[in-house]
């Protein structure tokens, strides 16, 4: 169960920074608890889950024709490069590129 609450708390909270005492807060467990049971639920950490929340976010908003800084910011990324560097890593290429693809599928 709080796991699941875990999950439910981060999916409202992607745009923003979510702190592991308020994930503590949310579930009554210490961080290190709560890892391992989200781990073993979902197969991910927090953390990696947030992130993963951020970047399906940022796809939809390429998707509509948004501005790349504008969609780190929207996404809850701290700036372009970070935005950048974890889209590449999640799927291999930039953004830009992501953006270029999608506009020619259109």
């Amino acid at each position: 169960r709080a796991a699941a609450l875990a999950r439910e708390y981060l999916a409202e909270n992607t745009e923003r920074a979510v702190r592991s005492d308020e994930l503590e807060a949310v579930t009554g467990l210490d961080r290190y608890a709560l890892s391992r049971h989200f781990r073993a639920t979902y197969s991910t950490s927090p953390h990696r889950f947030l992130l993963m929340r951020r970047l399906q976010r940022a796809r939809r908003m390429i998707a509509e024709g948004e501005p790349l800084a504008e969609i780190a910011a929207g996404a809850g990324f701290s700036d372009q490069s970070h935005f950048n560097r974890h889209f590449k890593k999640a799927f291999g290429l930039t953004p830009g590129r992501w953006a270029a693809l999608v506009r020619r599928d259109a």
